[in-house]
């Protein structure tokens, strides 16, 4: 008769070891795996955010029109008003929001309330004042901005008086909690093109 054996009793514990070793690794791996997934996914997100945040910004200030405006006690406003933590202008392209009419023209606002950099619509330019307005991103601790003029320097403040004049370029630095500042330069309004040369020699 054949000698038939099965597995001893130290030769299933140590597979059962194998097993149990291997499936742990399985999933640390998986675990591993989500983890990255989801940080990726965060990092992603994020990264939409400032680049929509980026993106609103750039378009209201390369719009940005020499047009003052009326506060609601009739009080004149000048075109762009600029301190070092925030900003109000006058831009073009606005779109009619509930389908009527109205100048395509709107006046813009933006500035950190609440640990939130925000942007707020003036729905009527003269005679109203600027909301709260919506969040752009938020666990911001700090905003500094400053304008740069025709010359090249650059100021915390910014006045459009005399003329309803626009700065050349507007800098936001915003510091958000336990993440990198974000620095961000933008061009605002059209830039003039130069005058006509001159041709030089005598003239017929």
């Amino acid at each position: 008769m054949k000698d038939e054996r099965g597995f001893t009793l130290v030769e299933m514990l140590v597979a059962l070891s194998i097993f149990a070793v291997i499936a742990a690794m399985g999933v640390t791996l998986l675990r591993t795996s989500v983890d990255t997934q989801d940080a990726v996914q965060a990092r992603l997100k994020g990264m939409s955010g400032i680049n929509r945040l980026r993106a609103v910004m750039a378009n209201d200030l390369a719009q940005a029109v020499q047009r003052s405006t009326r506060g609601q006690a009739g009080e004149p406003v000048p075109a762009f008003v600029g301190s070092s933590t925030g900003f109000a202008l006058v831009h073009a392209g606005a779109a009619p929001f509930d389908g009527n009419p109205r100048p395509a023209v709107e006046r813009v606002g933006y500035a950190m309330t609440g640990g939130e950099w925000r942007r707020a619509v003036q729905p009527m330019l003269d005679g109203t004042a600027l909301p709260d307005g919506d969040r752009l991103i938020g666990d911001v601790t700090a905003a500094a901005v400053r304008y740069r003029d025709d010359k090249g320097d650059w100021a915390e403040s910014w006045t459009s008086e005399p003329g309803d004049r626009l700065p050349r370029a507007v800098e936001v630095r915003l510091t958000r909690a336990g993440r990198a500042s974000l620095t961000m330069l933008f061009l605002t309004g059209p830039t003039p093109p130069p005058p006509p040369l001159v041709a030089a020699g005598p003239q017929p």
